[in-house]
Parts: structure tokens; sequence; C-alpha cells
């Protein structure tokens, strides 16, 4: 594994979830994902990243038992502006067991309130809890059995530009998008051989646009659909030889999207022209969870079932897994976030050009 790729790590078999303002990570124990010690507890963790320090280690800040190992792991912001107790969020936790468990990590990471940190259980779900995401307006839960008709639930999203818009990916390979002001479904879809679905997600600068990836074998497929027209795809990238099991889009350049899969690939890919731009260096053993940092641009988690959380910089990783001949492969495309935010320059005459995100000016000056 190349060190320059993976700049921070440590040994866990754990799903990751980012703080949203603060340099710190939660990690909580994967269901079905076995240590080297065969132990059969769950813990939620809080590790600290430290990017001035040149130890490759994550330090931890704070640790709890949980009653049951996770399936989703998410992060919000803090439920009220400007609130003391909840200054770092909230971390929600889907466990096995189909309850939810909602955590201070504020809490979590003081030693004296550590016991507290447990803010409530959730406990609604029969099954276990795959779809878990944080929306900071509230909507009342969808009424009947409407939302139970559809298979059982494996991932889901809220739509990134219309708030009351969610959409739910299944198992049996239909794809639904809500209307929570409805209370009921808007459209469901479904491709030609109803693969089994594994993760969603909506575009972050198309409100109509998202994506669906499959965890078949036979067929993995990462298919980009528009809801204005679901007869077909209006993308599809294709480069997994094995079922996808996690993706996130970036939160600093929508052309890309991260995936990983069960052939032991982890894939930036370019959207917009479904080639493969970078890839992670294969360890031993899959990737499960990936995220973007959103802190820093360029920076990424991987979750493996090696039992190791890897933090990597993903324009170091470009070299790795694509080679020349590589089908689909294309160079790393500078990313949005090398854009000069503002620059100025003389010209001839006189003449100063000055520019920034919104505003372009030229000045001129006379003696």
């Amino acid at each position: 594994m190349g060190t320059s790729a993976c700049v921070k790590e440590v040994d866990r078999s754990a799903l990751v979830a980012f703080a949203p303002d603060a340099p710190f990570l939660a990690a909580g124990t994967m269901a079905g994902a076995v240590d080297m010690s065969f132990s059969s507890s769950a813990n939620l963790e809080i590790l600290n990243l430290d990017f001035r320090s040149d130890d490759r280690d994550l330090p931890v800040s704070g640790a709890v038992p949980s009653s049951e190992p996770f399936n989703r792991l998410s992060w919000g912001k803090s439920p009220s502006s400007g609130s003391e107790e909840f200054s770092l969020g909230l971390i929600a936790g889907g466990l096995v067991d189909g309850n939810i468990g909602v955590w201070n990590p504020r809490l979590l990471m003081s030693p004296e309130e550590r016991e507290n940190a447990l803010v409530q259980q959730l406990s609604r779900h029969k099954g276990p809890v795959r779809g878990l995401e944080f929306k900071p307006t509230h909507f009342p839960p969808l009424k009947g059995s409407e939302s139970s008709t559809h298979g059982e639930i494996a991932y889901l999203s809220w739509n990134k530009k219309v708030q009351p818009i969610l959409a739910s990916t299944s198992f049996y390979g239909t794809t639904v998008v809500w209307d929570l002001r409805k209370q009921k479904p808007i459209i469901s879809f479904s491709d030609s051989v109803r693969r089994r679905c594994s993760v969603l997600q909506w575009h972050p600068d198309f409100a109509t646009q998202l994506i669906v990836a499959s965890e078949d074998d036979n067929s993995p497929s990462l298919r980009l659909w528009d809801m204005r027209n679901t007869m077909s795809p209006l993308r599809e990238l294709v480069g997994h030889t094995k079922g996808v099991v996690a993706m996130e889009w970036c939160p600093h350049d929508s052309s890309y999207l991260l995936t990983c899969a069960k052939d032991n690939r982890t894939i930036c890919w370019n959207t917009n022209s479904a080639e493969i731009v970078s890839e992670l260096p294969a360890g031993t053993n899959w990737n499960f969870d990936v995220h973007w940092y959103p802190k820093l641009p360029g920076v990424i988690s991987a979750s493996s079932f090696d039992g190791k959380i890897g933090i990597y910089n993903i324009e170091a990783c470009a070299r790795y897994g694509v080679g020349e001949g590589h089908y689909g492969s294309a160079p790393l495309k500078a990313p949005k976030w090398y854009q000069r935010k503002a620059g100025v320059s003389f010209g001839f005459g006189g003449k100063l050009v000055f520019f920034s995100h919104n505003w372009f000016f030229i000045w001129s000056f006379r003696g």
C-alpha cells in the first residue's frame, strides 16, 4: 500500500462518519465484521484528525460501548444554532436490531460526562436499519403501509436541492422518490432486470438526478437516472466487476464520485464523462465504507475488511490501479478546489484587472 496515498490509519473494523465542522471522525463497529481477536463487543469511538502531525495514528478522543454493531452511521450538525450543549452536533447509528442510537459527541469526548453521551434510543423498526441520514428540517413520518410495499430498504438519501424530497432504494431493485409534503411516493422505477440495489445518492447540483448502485456480482452497475424520464438511465459507469457496496459524491466538486465494491477496487469517477480518474491502492480485502472529508478537499476515508480505517489523499492515488491501457481511464483533471478564488494583474495603458468568484473589474489609472 502506497505510503504517500495513505496518510493516516487505525486498526478498526468500523463504519465512519466525519464531523461536519470539526477535525474528528466517528467510528462505529461494523455489523458482520470480525477483528483479529474475534471480539463480539461493539463500540462508538471519536478519533482525532490532526493533519499537522506526521504521526499516522488516529488517536481516540472518546469511546462508549454500543448495545449492537452498526449498519449505518451519520454525524449531523447541531439541531440549534449557537447551542453549547450540542456544539459538535449529533451522531446517529443504525443498529442491527432495528434500534437507532443518538449520541452527543461533545459528552462522548468528556471523561466526566461520557456516561450521559447516549441522548436517545429510537425503537421503531423491526429489522436492521440500513438507511440513515440527517436532515435539518423536520418532516412527519410516512403514514400507513405505503412505505412498506417496495421491499426491504437498502439505503435512503435526501434531495440536495428540494427539502421535502427523499429517495430510497431496495434489495428488490426498486427505487422510490417520496414527497413528504404529500406523504406519498411521486415516482418509482427499476431497471429491466431489477438488480439488487445497495446504495443511492442524489446529485449535488441537479435536483432531478440521482445515481443508484447494484451489489449484484453478475451486474455491478452504477446508473445515473433523471427523474424526468426513468425509461432508461442517463449514464452508466462501467468498471467494477463485482457488486458495489458504498459510494459518496464529492462535496467540493460534483464531477467526482467515490465508490467501492466487492472486487477490491475503490474508484474515483468523473461522472460527466463516466471515466475512472483515480483509484485507491488495493489491500488484501475490500473496502465496505468510503467518505469524503468535508473540511479538506481531496481527503477521503476507506474502511476495509482488513480491519483498518485509512485516510487517503485522493490525488496521490491517481497513479495506482489506472494504467495507460485501462479501459475507461482518464487523467485526473484539475478539481474545482484548485481554482483561484481571486486574482489581480496589471495590463497595458494603466489598466488593473481584478477578479473573484462573483466579480470582474477593470480599473484605469491616469498620471
